[in-house]
């Protein structure tokens, strides 16, 4: 594939960059049962796809509008825009004939070898999937995760072809766009639009849905302000100023571009490869976790609100936004201008007495740990579920009759280099930020408290906290306040991908299925 230097804001989907307007989104996972039928009604779908351009274009005006109305911009005043964006899973290019998981037989083959070198979309696990990648490794419990989310059936196939993001600031237009995207799918049918699960044979059907809405303030369950410090994309966002960390290059997020080490066929040019993560949060008992250990930091010994603190600490930013690597003490309440504050590099990185080496937000983007950024991935996420019952807030312990979390979303244009590294090598590594045990002590920084997962063999979860001592000697085991619930692993398409290769005949018409 040869690189491309211009971002053609055009052919890019909106989600990918600079993000779709989502106070409100709704996930539609797909199964293809009809691929022919399927394929014409996604070139008819493809208009209905909002662009970098367009979405681009909205964020300004919304920018524009909340300056000449600061105090104004409520819900009902928003810049109304409702955006769609569609992704497939390995599963779903295999059902439309392309991509591959038969290598063996087309690698026996000379014209089929050929075709696989030259259109095969590259990347191990997103061609296995996230079930494959992360319960056979040992990280996810297979007894938490969505049926949705498993392989079923003697072959064991996966169920999920891909999903239709819709998003919206107002919820009645994002209903209404449901309506008409499951109406598109469902017109051949006779079956009611508005009806999920389908039958009578259909071209499609939705064995999930899920439904995301942005909480006050743009804060997360646990109480933290959300999607702050995503990464600067060189020709796209403005120039890193200060301590800021740098731009990187567009190919670390977009196929086809510099930074783009993948090698990917021409097709996938101006693509992204996207996760969905779906987890729940325990909000009652991290609350309670921060309740009971407060006293066992003694850096929230002397402060007005030690629970508050720990959080802060074990998060890496106090629940305002502001960084404790800038404010160790407090959260700067009345200083707005701290509150998404990203001119911080952990300088001096051998000390760790104002953010922790294991903190979230230091797993997850090391700034000065590192000479540079080398695993990086937009973020994309969105609450779901209610806020903590009563009941529950007096229990101290979740009900399960009312579930909340993250459907976490990322994108990048390696899932082993991005979110995978990012997951398994960074916040579930005890010894990450490295060489840190000089100051931490011999069991390293260990795991990101929000996140990070503990394989059955590894030590108890834990975490490094400074006490003033070299090396410190506080230390802290952590619940696990985050249940796993599984995801997949899919590819966003540039539009000229999904309105011309996508709908095109299948590249293995000599294997059966295309697959």
């Amino acid at each position: 594939m040869a690189m491309t230097s211009v971002i053609r804001k055009t052919n890019i989907q909106g989600d990918i960059w600079p993000g779709l307007p989502k106070r409100f989104q709704t996930f539609l996972f797909f199964r293809i049962r009809k691929p022919d039928q399927f394929k014409t009604q996604l070139k008819a779908f493809v208009p209905e796809i909002t662009t970098a351009e367009t979405a681009s274009a909205w964020k300004d005006a919304k920018k524009r509008e909340k300056k000449l109305h600061p105090k104004d911009l409520m819900p009902g005043n928003v810049v109304p825009s409702t955006g769609i964006n569609i992704s497939f899973s390995a599963a779903g290019l295999a059902a439309l004939g392309k991509f591959t998981f038969e290598e063996a037989a087309v690698k026996k083959d000379k014209k089929l070898s050929a075709i696989f070198r030259e259109r095969q979309l590259r990347g191990g696990l997103f061609s296995i999937g996230m079930h494959q990648d992360l319960v056979y490794e040992g990280w996810d419990d297979p007894r938490d995760l969505r049926e949705a989310y498993k392989p079923f059936g003697e072959k064991k196939e996966r169920l999920i072809d891909g999903v239709i993001l819709v998003t919206s600031n107002v919820e009645r237009d994002m209903v209404e766009k449901v309506n008409r995207v499951k109406e598109h799918f469902l017109k051949e049918s006779d079956v009611d639009p508005d009806t999920y699960i389908l039958s009578n044979d259909p071209v499609v059907e939705f064995p999930l849905v899920r439904i995301g809405t942005t909480r006050p303030d743009g804060k997360e369950h646990f109480g933290f302000k959300d999607g702050i410090s995503q990464p600067n994309i060189e020709g796209l966002d403005d120039t890193p100023k200060g301590r800021e960390p740098k731009a990187v290059k567009p190919g670390m997020i977009f196929s086809g571009y510099e930074g783009d080490e993948m090698g990917q066929p021409d097709w996938a040019t101006d693509g992204s490869f996207m996760v969905i993560r779906d987890l729940q949060q325990l909000v009652p008992e991290f609350d309670k976790f921060m309740e009971d250990n407060a006293h066992r930091a003694p850096f929230a010994a002397d402060s007005p609100n030690p629970k508050e603190k720990l959080a802060a600490y074990i998060m890496g930013r106090w629940k305002n936004g502001t960084p404790v690597d800038v404010s160790p003490h407090d959260d700067k309440a009345g200083e707005p201008e701290f509150h998404a504050a990203n001119d911080f590099d952990f300088q001096p990185v051998d000390r760790h007495d104002k953010c922790p080496f294991g903190a979230h937000i230091r797993k997850m983007r090391p700034r000065g740990d590192l000479n540079d950024d080398h695993a990086v991935i937009i973020r994309r996420g969105i609450s779901y579920g209610g806020d903590v019952t009563p009941e529950e807030r007096a229990a101290r312990k979740s009900d399960g009759k009312f579930e909340r979390g993250l459907i976490f979303v990322c994108y990048q244009s390696d899932i082993r280099n991005g979110f995978n590294f990012l997951t398994t090598r960074w916040a579930s590594n005890n010894h990450f930020p490295d060489k840190k045990t000089k100051y931490v002590g011999e069991h390293g920084p260990g795991l990101d408290g929000i996140v990070g997962q503990r394989l059955s063999h590894h030590p108890p979860r834990s975490l490094g906290l400074p006490d003033g001592n070299e090396p410190s000697e506080n230390r802290i085991e952590l619940d696990n306040w985050v249940i796993h619930r599984g995801g997949e692993y899919f590819f966003s398409p540039s539009i000229e991908a999904l309105r011309e290769y996508f709908t095109g005949p299948p590249d293995y018409p000599e294997l059966e299925g295309g697959s």
